[in-house]
């Protein structure tokens, strides 16, 4: 990007000098309603209005933009508060889970008729002959 600006950069420079060098005359500036009059090189002139018009349309455009970069504040400002929130949320529904987990959780070893590590119970063995049909 840095190549970009000076590849922009040097040719606008060279044309700005060479304006320079070639138009050392003098000009009188003057604003009607005032009886104030300038007398300046007319490159001087030149320059100083383009970059006056410069400085102006980057502040219209600047200017302009201000509804956009104000909606991006606001959303940027929403990402954070729900992000915040989704955080608390999840805090509280770990902690909701670690209640329910403690809540259903036997007292004291596994309840009888249960296999160890399941609360499912275990099938009642009546006659472990094998049945014929």
């Amino acid at each position: 990007m840095r190549h970009i600006s000076w590849i922009v950069t040097i040719p606008v420079a060279l044309v700005a000098i060479l304006f320079a060098i070639s138009n050392r005359g003098i000009v009188t500036l003057s604003l009607w309603p005032l009886p104030f009059t300038l007398a300046t090189p007319v490159y001087l002139a030149t320059l100083v209005a383009l970059v006056v018009g410069f400085l102006a349309g980057g502040f219209v455009v600047w200017n302009s933009q201000r509804r956009h970069r104000r909606r991006a504040r606001r959303e940027g400002n929403r990402v954070l508060y729900l992000e915040r929130e989704l955080k608390e949320a999840q805090a509280r529904a770990a902690a909701a889970e670690k209640r329910l987990a403690e809540s259903t959780r036997p007292v004291s070893g596994p309840v009888s008729g249960t296999l160890p590590g399941s609360t499912l119970p275990v099938p009642a063995a009546e006659n472990n002959a094998p049945t014929v049909h």
